[in-house]
């Protein structure tokens, strides 16, 4: 019986975390194909592909009729280029300064047609503001590596104490103090991150809460069956079952309409009620017929009824714990970077101007089967819910695969991002691919989701963004 007990233990548990876990995403570029040369495989930082030399003092050189002009110099490394169109420099008031740029070699480019391009190195002119008001500047600048990969566009601001110019120019005010980040609370440390990395693979973390609750469950009823001779690990296993198909069929109804779908598109489709990976349990629900069983048919005999009850409350304790330490218990939530990415129809975007509407972030890859499988949810939601913006951005990468499977899967290129650098997964301590996050219209994160979503887990997700609407 032990034996048994154990074997049915341990299918479970597995059951439980190979439907949820994922292959952790390194946050490196992957490696191009071996055909490529070794200078094109190289792929550097955008700051070493394209060195800006320090705007200082010595850069500035002064004309006979009196106006200064800053010389900007960029060392471009071997295999890379810069766009000519892409170089653009603006005062503190948005307005912008002519630039003096030599022409460039003219170039048949993927993204933004025919353009003219840098190599080696760069040297602009730019007329210095004479208001105080202007300053500091805003440099901008883009470039792509000759492999394929393009870079985020780049930018830098230009300071008057940086070329001893203080007395012409304001004083910039300094930074605000993140009231919010130094008032945070002692219990954020105590938050329960999303997933666990073991080895190659990322596990939510409640998908391990509930594998230790199982066992610590099992261990609680062995003992106490040595001590009563009561057969408590047979009906804790009857009890652990009841409560893990109570607890599937609850959320399956909570979100019955969005199941539906999936089963009157397809006869298909009604495998996703049994398909775990979407991450859909019901917590209450679970633990109260795991109780009702146990109770059930214990209830005759009390030191038996007793005993599974206190193995179920030991589990129960485990789970209610990482429940609340994941879902009440707030971490420090990151806002949306300040990262300006290029989208799939050449046009850079910054990701703080979707701020005012409800956003859901996911990032992706071609060679990511998962990612795959629920993109044509994730577009269906954009479709179905225009007052939410969905963005995905693509982890490292370079734009010719990116575009190749658009052609495949249809997307709003102006909202399919390249992030060639993988920034945005650098910025979330994103762990595995896909990952998806869900900011609210203030551009607040509420949630988050590691894996592979349905139709259930996305709306689930929606709920917390745009309650009225989307709430079952």
């Amino acid at each position: 019986m032990f034996l048994r007990f154990i074997a049915v233990q341990a299918l479970l548990s597995v059951l439980l975390l190979t439907g949820s876990a994922a292959w952790s995403q390194p946050l490196s570029a992957p490696s191009l194909s071996a055909g490529k040369s070794a200078a094109q495989s190289l792929i550097l930082g955008a700051e070493q592909a394209f060195a800006l030399m320090p705007p200082e003092q010595s850069t500035i050189r002064t004309e006979a009729n009196g106006r200064r002009l800053l010389e900007l110099h960029w060392t471009i490394a071997p295999g890379h280029y810069l766009y000519r169109e892409q170089l653009r420099l603006r005062d503190a008031l948005g307005q912008a300064l002519p630039l003096q740029i030599p022409r460039g070699q003219s170039l048949d480019d993927a993204f933004f047609g025919k353009v003219q391009v840098f190599h080696q190195e760069l040297r602009v002119r730019a007329a210095l503001p004479e208001r105080p008001e202007q300053w500091p500047l805003k440099l901008q600048w883009q470039g792509c590596a000759e492999a394929g990969i393009c870079y985020p566009v780049q930018q830098q601001s230009i300071r008057a104490a940086q070329m001893d110019l203080d007395k012409t120019a304001q004083a910039t005010a300094p930074a605000p103090v993140n009231t919010k980040a130094a008032s945070a609370s002692p219990l954020q440390a105590l938050a329960l991150p999303a997933s666990v990395l073991i080895g190659p693979l990322a596990f939510p973390s409640m998908a391990l809460a509930t594998f230790v609750a199982m066992f610590a469950s099992q261990w609680w009823a062995r003992r106490k069956q040595r001590q009563g001779g009561q057969p408590m690990e047979a009906l804790l296993l009857h009890a652990t079952l009841a409560g893990l198909l109570a607890a599937r069929a609850a959320y399956v109804v909570q979100w019955w309409p969005e199941y539906w779908s999936s089963v009157s598109a397809s006869a298909a489709g009604a495998l996703q009620i049994l398909d775990i990976r979407d991450g859909g349990w019901n917590l209450w629900a679970g633990l109260l017929a795991a109780a009702l069983w146990a109770i059930w048919s214990a209830r005759k005999q009390a030191p038996l009824r007793r005993g599974v009850l206190q193995s179920l409350c030991l589990g129960a304790v485990i789970l209610l714990a990482a429940h609340a330490l994941r879902n009440w218990v707030e971490p420090p939530q990151p806002p949306l970077p300040a990262l300006t990415l290029v989208s799939a129809g050449a046009q850079p975007t910054d990701l703080r101007s979707y701020r005012g509407q409800a956003l859901v972030v996911n990032l992706w890859a071609s060679w990511c089967p998962p990612c795959k499988r629920e993109m044509p949810v994730l577009a269906q939601a954009q479709k179905d819910h225009p007052e939410v913006r969905f963005i995905w951005i693509n982890q490292g990468e370079d734009a010719a695969t990116v575009l190749r499977y658009l052609q495949s899967m249809p997307l709003p290129v102006a909202q399919v991002l390249l992030d060639p650098e993988q920034l945005a997964g650098r910025h979330w301590q994103q762990r595995s691919l896909p990952s998806t996050y869900f900011y609210d219209a203030n551009g607040q994160l509420r949630s988050m989701r590691m894996g592979e979503l349905s139709r259930a887990s996305l709306a689930e997700q929606l709920s917390s963004i745009a309650p009225a609407r989307l709430a079952p």
